[in-house]
């Protein structure tokens, strides 16, 4: 394509036609641009059209904004693994490299933005090996304001300057960055000081004219934007040299004010956000560069306490607020910054002017607190407020308190028990004094917190028992749930966070109270209610820490009030998908154990109901999360008192399920998968076949579209694991090719799934008679060894060996040598050499046993391992992995099913509370279902309590067969270690060997 009249009016016409209003024609322009792109000189005209002042704005518009989108999908790095490298001609890479610079400097604002995004996706491929370049055309554009260059080309090429630095702040450290760096120190920076230095003695030339100072100090913002991000790695020696020139601009700006610089709306006005960035700049001095940085640090903290005395409340200054005042908590956090906070009245002026103003809510939050009060929720409990100014005041108070704690409290308390008196007179007037005294105790009071604990260490200057019994907890036991909404939620903000600091009887006696306050008309004051009773559950009784400190029996009497006015939440049109609630729901029927059976039915029929209306839409992935729990949490404790539940449970869920399995609701189906495996598992084994429902399924859970999702392979191979287990011969049989090409395709073709295409098959040899598989062995071992040969990783060898240690144990040591070595011969050796013996003591905990009782028939079974080809060279060194193995695990002794079962819910319930406590939009694919978590079974718990006893036993059987032959070579050909630690076994089995 030839950059001409005729090809620039084609080109201008399928641009205009991709803003029709008439679908059809736009979807047929947009197809023809997509179809012409490749060819050569297609960017240049898109750039020519661009630049043309007499093309029409709108044009000039589509075929900037058309570039771009071009360059972010086809400009690829130089790599010859990329297939799309000559989607773009190298001719036209380097015309467009040759102008687009200059080209953004005369474009308007509009279209400088568009190539100044292009020009980043550019820089951040090929920059600086492919457009050495690059920088010096950058560089170029910096002349002073005076010689009439425009704001507009400098303000362009700062912002691109800044897109392609910023990474600096965060990239890893690495030689290739600093050399980077390195390169754009000795270029750019001298240039770009020199451009500071003249914007900056520019502006005071121009304080009548408004609208050049705003160009000025746009400039002055991202110049100090790119300030940080070159000094961000590492202290630059050229800004090391310069760092006077700069501190003093600084200093300078921090104090300047222009009343047309300010903003009169809610965001802020230029001026402040350079002074914001200033104070960003500067904190990353204080934090990281401390000693260059102490000499300026005096005269920065009484500027920048000065400037937040002089602040409103304004929303357009929070930003601003925010970081002063991390720039002072970083000053007040160093034992070498600290001092200057003494003397005086320094420290009573910062608490009094700085810190106390910003505790206070504002307008905007009351408005928040009841207009959006899941905005609210996740700003204050969730903790998710870390710009406001009231966490920033409160992290400046925290840090003051590292070196002043006695004197900061002294102060505040003398507040505290002011503001408390103030609030008790008029309390419908002075509430907020309230909410500040509640804020305050529990920002004095914590040394140490965790989203999953709470507050886990308190000021030794402040009780908080006393603190809760005497202020916070009558203001709960207020008659009226509704009043003062916000201190009623303050109150229970307070007690979630402060649960941990309380004895049980505080505890206890809170529960009545948060019962009522699920009540409230308010969405805050019930949802905190709600997770102030789903914490207090999970407090761990002091005596003893296996326990939690409320118990059943406290519940009882409190638990159909408690059902009734969550579920109340729940089917209210204000707040019924909130997570909060369902996790108290879920909380409340795990804590009460045995004692929710009473409420089961009507759990159930609630559950359902909610489940159905949920699964219309699913967008609350906690919600839905939870939801699924609690009946996982139903069914497991039922099932445990009474197997005979389960049909009732099955007659409940499959016609609810059904729809989520034929409308294919994505988020929902991994659940669904996981609880029918919960079901299946639960039926007792080799008693009646299991229901026909569940045949007529397992016939769907076979099709590939299933298998095709990702998410649900975890639980659709829990599933088929679990019909193996319970239905094998009856069900499993009549599709075994196609479960066998399932184990197939996730070893084949998925790095991600292997293990669990490892753990069918896994199930298939412990729970189908041989004669079942004895057809289809080697082609399951042609799999495992291509997928081996092709991409081994750790993971797989893991598989592999816990794989083969099944097979030796249910089908014997000969016939695995023999399946291999039928594969290649003498293939054994290389098995032994290369994934056994180097990996052997990595296996996980809860497989130790199985693969040390396996490698134990390999040694004392097999022909070739005692006597024939492999006896040798292998026999030793595999004995020496299995001690290294026995000497690697802390437990090889079994334990009952009802113990590994116990343990198990007692993981899953730390685990639901890391996993998601933690991360309040943890959304994967696939979520575990804690509740419903499978248990490790050992096949062996009967048969082999201790598989050291074992190993012991069949040495001892072996070496009796061949006298002096094995005995002699452990003798000679083991360490002292290795042989004490057989002898200890064999102490421990009571046999000797011969």
């Amino acid at each position: 394509m030839e950059i001409n009249d005729q090809n620039l009016e084609a080109l201008a016409n399928y641009l205009r036609k991709t803003l029709s209003p008439n679908g059809d024609e736009r979807a047929e322009a947009e197809k023809t641009l997509k179809q012409i792109e490749r060819n050569e000189n297609y960017s240049s005209l898109l750039l020519t059209l661009c630049e043309r002042s007499t093309i029409p704005d709108e044009i000039r518009r589509a075929s900037v904004i058309t570039f771009k989108n071009f360059v972010k999908r086809n400009w690829p790095s130089l790599d010859a693994s990329s297939s799309t490298t000559n989607s773009i001609s190298i001719r036209d890479r380097n015309h467009i490299k040759e102008h687009i610079i200059d080209l953004m400097t005369r474009s308007p604002e509009h279209i400088q933005q568009q190539l100044s995004d292009a020009i980043t996706v550019i820089g951040k491929c090929d920059f600086p090996d492919q457009w050495p370049t690059l920088l010096d055309t950058m560089v170029r554009q910096f002349q002073q304001p005076s010689t009439g260059n425009s704001f507009q080309s400098i303000n362009g090429v700062l912002k691109t300057a800044h897109s392609l630095f910023e990474r600096y702040r965060y990239e890893q450290k690495s030689d290739e960055l600093w050399l980077e760096i390195k390169l754009v120190l000795e270029k750019f920076a001298p240039a770009f000081t020199e451009l500071f230095k003249s914007l900056v003695a520019y502006y005071p030339q121009k304080i009548t004219d408004t609208i050049e100072m705003k160009n000025i100090f746009d400039s002055l913002y991202v110049c100090i934007k790119i300030f940080y991000d070159l000094n961000a790695q590492e202290l630059p020696e050229h800004f090391e040299d310069n760092l006077t020139l700069y501190m003093t601009h600084f200093m300078t700006l921090l104090s300047f004010d222009h009343p047309n610089l300010h903003s009169d709306k809610h965001d802020p006005g230029i001026l402040d956000r350079v002074k914001t960035e200033i104070c960003r700049a500067v904190a990353l001095y204080a934090d990281n560069y401390s000693d260059e940085f102490k000499p300026f640090a005096p005269q920065f903290a009484l500027a920048i306490w000065s400037l937040l005395t002089r602040l409103n409340l304004s929303p357009s200054f929070d930003d601003l607020v925010g970081t002063a005042m991390r720039f002072l908590s970083t000053l007040a956090a160093r034992s070498h910054h600290c001092s200057m906070f003494e003397g005086g009245d320094i420290l009573k002026i910062v608490c009094e002017q700085v810190i106390l103003p910003n505790l206070f809510l504002r307008e905007s939050d009351i408005e928040e607190f009841e207009d959006n009060p899941e905005e609210y929720i996740r700003k204050d409990i969730e903790k998710s407020d870390s710009a406001t100014r009231r966490r920033a005041a409160c992290d400046f108070l925290q840090a003051l308190c590292i070196f002043f704690e006695s004197q900061v409290i002294a102060l505040y308390s003398q507040y505290i028990e002011t503001m408390q008196k103030e609030y008790l007179q008029n309390p419908s007037l002075n509430w907020s004094k309230k909410d500040a005294c509640i804020f305050l105790v529990l920002s004095l009071a914590s040394k140490g917190e965790t989203q999953k604990l709470g507050i886990t260490k308190t000021s030794s200057f402040i009780s908080i028992p006393v603190y809760y019994a005497n202020s916070v907890l009558p203001e709960l036991q207020n008659p009226d749930v509704n009043s003062l909404p916000l201190i009623k939620a303050d109150c229970l903000k307070f007690l979630i966070y402060v649960r941990n600091q309380l004895d049980r009887d505080s505890l206890v006696k809170s529960l009545p109270e948060c019962t009522r306050y699920l009540s409230s008309n308010n969405v805050v004051v019930q949802t905190y209610a709600a997770h102030a009773l789903e914490r207090l559950l999970l407090v761990r009784h002091p005596a003893d820490q296996k326990h939690t400190a409320i118990t059943k029996n406290d519940l009882i009497p409190y638990a159909q009030s408690m059902y009734d006015k969550l579920f109340q939440i729940l089917t209210s049109d204000k707040s019924y998908e909130n997570e909060y609630v369902m996790r108290a729901v879920m909380r409340l029927s795990s804590s009460l154990h045995e004692g929710v059976l009473p409420y089961l039915s009507q759990l159930m029929d609630k559950l359902v109901l909610i489940l159905r209306r949920s699964s219309r839409n699913p967008n609350k992935p906690n919600f839905n999360h939870y939801l699924f729990e609690t009946i996982t949490v139903l069914i497991r404790t039922s099932v445990t008192q009474n197997v005979g539940v389960l049909n009732q449970f099955e007659q409940i869920l499959f016609p609810v399920f059904t729809p989520i399995f034929t409308e294919d609701i994505a988020e929902f189906v991994p659940y669904v998968l996981q609880i029918l495996g919960f079901l299946i598992e639960s039926h007792p084994t080799g008693s009646t076949p299991l229901p026909e429902a569940y045949r007529i399924l397992f016939q769907s859970i076979l099709t590939p579209a299933f298998w095709d999702r990702s998410g649900n392979i975890p639980a659709l191979s829990r599933l088929l694991q679990a019909y193996i287990e319970k239905g094998g011969e009856n069900i499993v049989l009549e599709k075994l090719t196609i479960v066998l090409g399932i184990f197939q395709r996730l070893v084949s073709q998925s790095k991600v799934h292997d293990h669990e295409g490892f753990a069918i098959l896994n199930s298939l040899v412990v729970h189908l008679p041989r004669i079942h598989l004895e057809n289809y062995l080697k082609d399951i071992f042609v799999v495992i060894f291509t997928r081996l040969t092709k991409a081994k990783t750790q993971k797989l060898i893991k598989c592999i060996i816990i794989f083969f240690c099944y097979f030796v144990v249910k089908y014997g040591a000969q016939e695995l040598i023999t399946q291999v070595d039928n594969i290649q011969a003498n293939m054994f050796q290389m098995v032994i050499d290369r994934l056994f013996l180097p990996e052997l003591s990595k296996i996980d905990e809860n497989d130790k046993k199985l693969c040390a009782i396996g490698v134990t028939h390999l040694l004392c079974d097999p022909i070739p391992m005692i006597s024939g080809v492999y006896f040798v060279q292998l026999w030793l060194p595999l004995l020496q992995s299995l001690l290294q193995l026995f000497e690697s695990s802390n437990e090889l002794q079994t334990m009952s099913y009802a113990e590994k079962k116990k343990q198990a819910q007692e993981e899953a319930e730390d685990e639901l509370l890391v996993g998601l406590d933690d991360t309040p939009d943890y959304t994967p694919a696939f979520s575990c279902l804690a509740f419903a978590k499978k248990p490790h079974i050992d096949i062996f718990s009967t048969s082999i309590p201790d598989a050291r006893c074992h190993l012991a036993k069949c040495l001892q059987t072996l070496t009796a067969s061949h006298p002096n032959q094995f005995l002699n070579l452990m003798k000679t050909g083991l360490s002292t270690e290795h042989l004490s630690h057989i002898q200890k076994y064999c102490s421990l089995a009571n046999v000797t060997l011969i």
